[in-house]
């Protein structure tokens, strides 16, 4: 499943196996007992401590973060906003796969990502 967080488009192949096999490295035990809005806060916190050391978040990490929130909430994007230095709530949600695909095409040549362009029309 190709998941965009912020301005970048990654694949997971099966959300809930990556998870049991990295949930330990992102901080929680038990992926089943966790909800939705936890996930979401732990990913917050995640990206939050990426702003702070004013480095961005690598590869893994973002699939780290892609998989919990496909796992918890089911959307396949997910928007961060920074605001004053402060990671926000995000919004979530379902777009088409041709989309992410456009979105991964684009980054992959070189492109912008377009997000400015997804987000208000997601809404």
């Amino acid at each position: 499943m190709l998941f965009l967080l912020n301005d970048r488009v990654t694949w997971i192949e099966a959300p809930e196996m990556h998870l049991l096999k990295r949930g330990a490295l992102l901080g929680f035990e038990d992926l089943h007992a966790m909800r939705a809005r936890e996930a979401i806060e732990l990913a917050r916190g995640k990206l939050q401590a990426c702003q702070d050391s004013g480095i961005r978040p690598d590869d893994g990490l973002i699939n780290d973060l892609a998989a919990l929130i496909i796992a918890k909430t089911g959307a396949n994007a997910a928007l961060f906003p920074v605001h004053e230095g402060q990671v926000s709530e995000p919004r979530l949600t379902i777009l088409p796969e041709s989309i992410l695909e456009a979105v991964r095409t684009r980054l992959a040549e070189g492109g912008d990502a377009g997000i400015q362009q997804i987000w208000p029309r997601a809404a």
